[in-house]
């Protein structure tokens, strides 16, 4: 007799080869409820007429010795819930078979009748306790009927106070394993949460992560201002949509080489710094991009406000990068900046055609002297 529960031998304990909870759990309540039984059984057969040798040494090999072959099997079985399952509807049967030969007393059948089917009710629900109520008849008639018993429900007293005693241990057990089994189920379930939880908070920080880092691909380290990769997969991005009205400016600072040549690199990262910041003020207003497009080159992408308004953008801004200084030593002299800008707008012009024009404008305000604004002409 078996009840559903967890597996109650701690992993210290187990053999070097895992057994299943549910063969350790049978091997368990199998061997102490059959060891009841047989107080049981000895009490109602102690007055029973065919009591000799051969019925105590069966039973004692049923009650006793069974129990620990069954263990035997089911713990090198391929499939020990199967085997156990097996083993279960086997306990059915020869309960039956028992109660059968002493003649059907009330306690006896009661407690053998009930413990077996609750057993599979546990493991293989309705359907297991019909089949195990099945076999349990099945022993029960062939035996009774095959020799010939009489029925009867006369229980001995001692065998009805110990059948009540296994059935109510039993039930003890049935419940004690059930309400284990809950708290188990509870305590996975609070674990599993709890994990999920952190696996969410993980994904979220790598996602947050993952992003930084695509944001980082997409800046130049030196300015924090976005670069050509974020630009091309802005131009990817918009390919196919309606076509927009839009201007490009190409920015260059004058003389940038001669910067890096007299003052050094450092001073001319502070140039590109502070012309970086002169024209990501303009990112959000005037400007949806402004990135830098190579060494002292920058771009602004921004919509077709008129050549009127792009004009004096582009002034604005050459003349307050003129105001602009960058100060090579401490309480040394400030070194002012020139940019030369060339510009273009148009709608429905492909943004690479547009960064030509623009490129092209630029090229003719350098020509012309630097410190110009040049316009790109279609």
């Amino acid at each position: 007799m078996a009840s559903f529960g967890p597996d109650p031998v701690p992993a210290s304990d187990l053999p070097t080869f895992r057994v299943h909870w549910l063969v350790t759990l049978n091997h368990r309540n199998r061997s102490l409820g059959f060891a009841l039984l047989w107080l049981v059984m000895a009490a109602q057969m102690r007055d029973h007429a065919a009591s000799g040798a051969l019925a105590w040494t069966l039973l004692t090999l049923h009650l006793l010795v069974l129990p620990q072959l069954m263990y035997w099997r089911a713990r090198r079985a391929n499939v020990p819930r199967e085997a156990e399952v097996g083993h279960m509807l086997l306990d059915a049967l020869l309960c039956g078979a028992w109660v059968g030969w002493l003649g059907a007393p009330l306690w006896i059948t009661a407690l053998t009748f009930v413990c077996t089917t609750v057993n599979l009710m546990g493991f293989r629900g309705l359907a297991g306790a019909l089949k195990a109520a099945g076999l349990y008849l099945a022993g029960a008639l062939t035996v009774g009927f095959g020799l010939g018993i009489e029925p009867t429900l006369h229980t001995d007293v001692l065998a009805t106070l110990l059948a009540l005693a296994t059935l109510e241990v039993y039930l003890l057990g049935f419940a004690w394993g059930a309400c284990q089994r809950a708290l188990q189920l509870h305590r996975t379930r609070a674990q599993l949460a709890e994990r999920e939880v952190d696996l969410r908070r993980r994904l979220d920080e790598i996602a947050a992560l993952q992003h930084r880092l695509a944001e980082q691909a997409r800046r130049d380290p030196l300015t924090g201002l976005h670069n050509r990769r974020f630009l091309s997969e802005r131009m990817l991005a918009q390919a196919g949509a309606p076509a927009q009205p839009i201007g490009v400016m190409l920015i260059d600072i004058d003389h940038f080489k001669q910067v890096n040549d007299t003052h050094g690199h450092l001073v001319g990262d502070r140039v590109l710094q502070a012309v970086a910041r002169l024209l990501d003020m303009q990112q959000g207003g005037e400007a949806e991009v402004v990135c830098r497009y190579g060494g002292e080159e920058f771009l602004l992408l921004l919509p077709d406000r008129g050549a009127a308004r792009m004009r004096a953008l582009a002034e604005r801004l050459r003349v307050e990068a003129e105001s602009l200084r960058v100060f090579p030593s401490p309480g040394g002299a400030g070194l002012g900046v020139t940019l030369s800008i060339g510009w273009a707008s148009g709608q429905g012009e492909p943004l690479e055609r547009l960064i030509e024009r623009a490129d092209r404008a630029l090229y003719r305000a350098k020509q012309g002297g630097r410190n110009r604004v040049e316009c790109g002409l279609g």
